[in-house]
């Protein structure tokens, strides 16, 4: 059955250094590096995975509805949440703001290439009957390809690739005398230290062909052109996601994890169980009139004081000593630790947080009189609030599948 690929750009994506293959939800998605900008003047030698930002791929059947962008973009947003619950270290969105893509105009005569900085000359005598006849000057190049410069850059690039790739095994003899900054040496030594992850051109490229993985390998080969030494493998790691969320919930918590700034991250995450402060103690049948008990009421509805005891004792120690310490803030008012020890600790995890939002969003150098705790953006003391973020994307989370539980997430796209 044809099929069609539809490319996505990602955010947060540098590094991924694997390839994530999704399905259940009715179309695969597959998410790996990539070199944007399509490079041909640019083109490098070697690329390194580290360095590399990644795409999702998915694929749809030609025979089926066509997706709206819209769809699409809820679609994967389903995936990349069910990855985040997987991988707490991923901040995979597709809320992108610096696009690489771009629609070459198919009736000029160039199309864009280094990130639209380059004009390629576009020929396609094959299969376009206004050309009538396209010849090289002063040469004997063959214009095989419609794109015309490759017919003239893929041997230099070739070449290039190849006097580069001969580079990495190369040695020369030294002889050096130790002293207080090194030790001695005598013998041989390469004149290259690579790390991980090195990509000859042809490698990156073929990056760009992936369309398919096979569910039950285990990684993906990106063979060298030049030495097995030099070949890579991706894992591939599978998720499975037969879930569709709230997109609007989802819409916060890609919004918390897509910021670069800490106090916007927390807020994206509060937002996400603020959607239920009135809700909340409606089905727990308790009343909660002010925010602070509102949110205690969202917490008692995801979880209870043994979840978060357990929550708490799988994070790395350090961090749990940090918590208990109290956070300074821009003014002179501490935000008070928080106490593990206690037996309600919804309510202090409720009371901690409230803080900490108020803080965040309000910007009053005073209350009632009384000085209070406010962050000031890009300030030192805005990176302390980072100790909170784990627990507060935790707990949007459990609200998330909540929300879904209770019957509010979709059945199609």
């Amino acid at each position: 059955m044809a099929s069609l690929t539809i490319k996505f750009q990602l955010s947060n994506s540098t590094g991924l250094k694997k390839i994530i293959h999704m399905s259940g939800l009715g179309y695969d998605l597959i998410i790996h590096p990539t070199i944007h900008g399509e490079p041909i003047l640019t083109s490098q030698a070697f690329y390194y995975l580290n360095n590399l930002e990644s795409i999702a791929n998915l694929t749809i059947n030609h025979d089926m509805s066509q997706l709206t962008d819209n769809q699409i973009e809820y679609l994967i947003d389903n995936y990349l949440f069910e990855y985040s619950t997987i991988d707490l270290d991923s901040k995979l969105t597709t809320k992108v703001t610096d696009l690489v893509y771009w629609r070459d105009n198919v009736h000029s005569l160039y199309h864009n290439y280094d990130k639209m900085n380059t004009g390629a000359l576009i020929v396609d005598k094959a299969n376009d009957d206004a050309v009538i006849d396209i010849q090289p000057i002063d040469d004997n190049t063959c214009l095989s390809d419609w794109c015309i410069p490759k017919n003239y850059t893929d041997e230099i690039i070739s070449n290039y690739v190849k006097s580069m790739q001969a580079l990495l095994n190369k040695k020369v003899m030294l002889t050096m005398m130790p002293n207080q900054y090194k030790d001695g040496y005598i013998g041989k030594k390469r004149i290259f230290e690579c790390s991980e992850g090195l990509l000859d051109l042809y490698q990156a490229e073929k990056l760009d062909n992936i369309r398919r993985i096979n569910p039950e390998d285990n990684d993906f080969l990106l063979k060298s052109s030049f030495d097995d030494e030099y070949d890579i493998y991706l894992p591939i790691e599978n998720i499975t996601c037969e879930k569709l969320y709230n997109p609007l919930l989802l819409s916060y918590y890609f919004s918390g994890l897509n910021d670069k700034n800490p106090l916007n991250n927390y807020v994206g995450y509060y937002n996400v169980l603020e959607y239920y402060f009135e809700e909340a103690p409606t089905i727990l049948g308790v009343t909660a009139r002010y925010e602070r008990e509102q949110l205690k009421a969202v917490i008692d509805l995801l979880t209870d004081n043994v979840e978060i005891n357990t929550f708490f004792q799988a994070q790395p120690q350090p961090e749990n000593s940090i918590i208990k310490n109290n956070i300074s803030t821009s003014s002179s008012i501490d935000i008070q630790g928080l106490d593990l020890t206690v037996s309600n600790l919804v309510d202090n995890l409720s009371k901690w947080l409230y803080d900490i939002r108020c803080a965040i969003v309000h910007s009053k150098k005073t209350r009632r009189g009384q000085e209070t705790a406010i962050f000031e953006p890009y300030s030192e003391e805005s990176i302390h609030i980072k100790i909170a973020l784990p627990i507060i994307r935790w707990l949007s989370i459990l609200c998330i599948k909540k929300d879904y539980e209770l019957g509010n997430g979709r059945t199609s796209l």
